[in-house]
């Protein structure tokens, strides 16, 4: 599947740094995500070719290495489902792997708690922070 097949919401999934390229071409990350990047660019008159040349700039490309990364999307689990799968998920990375939760709210206990149980083993870099959505990137330094 090429990039401009794929939904915008699946674009800001799977690539959460994709939101502010996508935003400065003004390209509705939220209620449009249902459309593909080809379908939003049309509508909004944009030149696909410039969007994916952006995109590629940042890092967003389906070759590029490191970017197949687990995406954690527990906004619909249990809750005392979402730390052991996250847990699970992290262990489960080799050192210099990240994966992507979204969550629904602020996972600052999530953070304090990986320090604690994987003491300088994580990288925390927030993506997105609400007020509906959080998006973390969680690496593995060590």
């Amino acid at each position: 599947m090429t990039m401009d097949e794929r939904t915008v919401a699946e674009i800001t999934m799977r690539w959460p740094e994709s939101n502010k390229v996508l935003e400065a071409h003004g390209i509705d990350t939220c209620c449009g995500g249902a459309h593909t990047l080809r379908e939003a660019t049309t509508a909004h008159g944009i030149a696909l070719e410039q969007v994916l040349a952006d995109l590629d700039a940042a890092g967003v490309n389906e070759g590029a290495p490191g970017h197949v990364e687990a995406v954690v999307d527990v906004r619909e689990m249990a809750p005392r489902d979402r730390h052991p799968r996250i847990f699970a998920t992290f262990d489960g990375l080799p050192v210099g792997g990240a994966l992507t939760l979204v969550n629904d709210h602020d996972p600052k206990p999530l953070f304090y708690q990986m320090q604690a149980e994987r003491p300088g083993q994580i990288a925390w870099e927030p993506q997105e922070e609400g007020p509906e959505r959080w998006v973390i990137r969680i690496a593995r330094v060590a």
